[in-house]
């Protein structure tokens, strides 16, 4: 199931320490069983026996959690076998079998996995030790730094305000006890790994029962709750429980770099085309010429308009003055309402954030071009005030 992530990763173990490919579970022995306690993470550990049945019908979700895990972390799942390790077993007090031992980093007092070995309940036992400290550390007052494994962000209380107030969030809101919680808690954490090298969006998670106060101020009433958070503002709450729906949710509702001002608003420009939302309308404005597309997908005029739009952007691409965009008025309605958009497609230009043209599609690349650059000389030269004018002074095609 999640062998298809472990592509996307650098590995970071050493290479006497991997897994073979048919194996995602690590294989510890004398050799290897305290060098990997004192320089991993966390370690968790299965000792088994290979004629137990019960280990051997628990192998394919230990090996499921393996592939999840030890994909791209500083955790590792392991396993030792006790009918060739036999003093290393009766050295961590094995009596039978399987027994799970979870060892923080350079600890050797391990805490011992008495749940349900299903893999929502494994998932969600190591979520919450990821976070926790080595029994043997004096306890501290919590850390605002947001600690981040295999792509997830772990909030809590005195880290969550400032951490989602820049950036784009998807924050699962959960409780340990939950059942729904436990069943998504393994989607959650492939979502996060699918997404860990993706500079626009941040998994993240918050354990409601540890962290009451951020739970209250987002109004959390059921588990598991899910919010996309954009600068601080919640912008949505997802629904979705499949990890391709989960995915689907968060390509629909991320805002990539045609998005993102600070980064498009440089002399050159990352994409011909910027996309605008209600979070970026004010920024993007600050252009001294912005032409904007406000369009629907539903629109058959505005796709066909679609492929003359990113050429009229490549044209200026280069010019830093000029902002060539496009507003989807199905995501961003309360803009097209502001604006007074009453008919698709609409092309406005705007000079110093007034307009100064409004059309609806029917000119072609060359007068829109000489369009820009008349308003681009006339910026270079002292003229009278420009006149507004009015969204409703020409026709539409197609009424929203």
């Amino acid at each position: 199931m999640y062998r298809r992530l472990l592509m996307f990763f650098p590995c970071l173990f050493l290479l006497h320490y991997v897994a073979p490919e048919e194996n995602p579970v690590y294989e510890y022995g004398p050799d290897n069983f305290k060098q990997q306690i004192e320089e991993m993470d966390g370690n968790f550990i299965m000792f088994y026996a290979p004629w137990c049945r019960h280990c051997t019908d628990f192998h394919p979700i230990w090996s499921e959690l393996g592939e999840l895990v030890n994909a791209n972390s500083k955790f590792a799942i392991a396993q030792v076998d006790c009918t060739i390790h036999s003093k290393l077993c009766h050295e961590n007090d094995i009596t039978g079998y399987p027994t799970l031992l979870y060892f923080h980093k350079n600890s050797f007092s391990p805490v011992e996995y008495k749940g349900t070995r299903d893999l929502p309940s494994l998932t969600l036992f190591l979520s919450e030790v990821f976070a926790m400290k080595s029994e043997g550390v004096e306890s501290e007052k919590p850390s605002s730094e947001v600690k981040i494994y295999s792509g997830m962000a772990y909030l809590n209380d005195h880290n969550i305000e400032k951490f989602v107030s820049k950036g784009q969030h998807f924050v699962m809101f959960y409780a340990p006890w939950c059942k729904a919680s436990q069943r998504l808690a393994p989607k959650w954490a492939e979502l996060a790994v699918h997404f860990a090298h993706n500079e626009y969006i941040q998994i993240g998670r918050v354990n409601c029962m540890d962290n009451e106060m951020t739970c209250k101020n987002f109004d959390i009433k059921q588990y598991p709750f899910l919010l996309w958070i954009v600068n601080g503002r919640i912008m949505g709450r997802a629904e979705e429980d499949t990890f391709e729906e989960l995915k689907a949710y968060v390509e629909r509702m991320m805002l990539a770099e045609n998005h993102d001002p600070e980064k498009f608003m440089k002399k050159k420009k990352a994409l011909p085309v910027a996309r605008i939302s209600e979070e970026t309308f004010e920024t993007f404005l600050e252009k001294d010429l912005v032409f904007i597309n406000y369009f629907a997908p539903w629109c058959a005029h505005c796709m066909q308009l679609n492929p003359l739009w990113i050429k009229l952007g490549e044209k200026f691409q280069n010019e830093s003055r000029v902002l060539i965009a496009d507003i989807d008025c199905v995501r961003s309605k309360a803009i097209c309402e502001m604006e007074k958009i009453n008919g698709l497609p609409t092309l406005i230009l705007y000079k110093n954030k007034k307009v100064v043209s409004v059309d609806h599609g029917g000119r072609p690349l060359e007068s829109l071009i000489t369009l820009v650059n008349e308003h681009l000389e006339d910026s270079t030269t002292t003229t009278a005030p420009e006149e507004n004018i009015t969204r409703e002074e020409l026709p539409s095609k197609d009424e929203l």
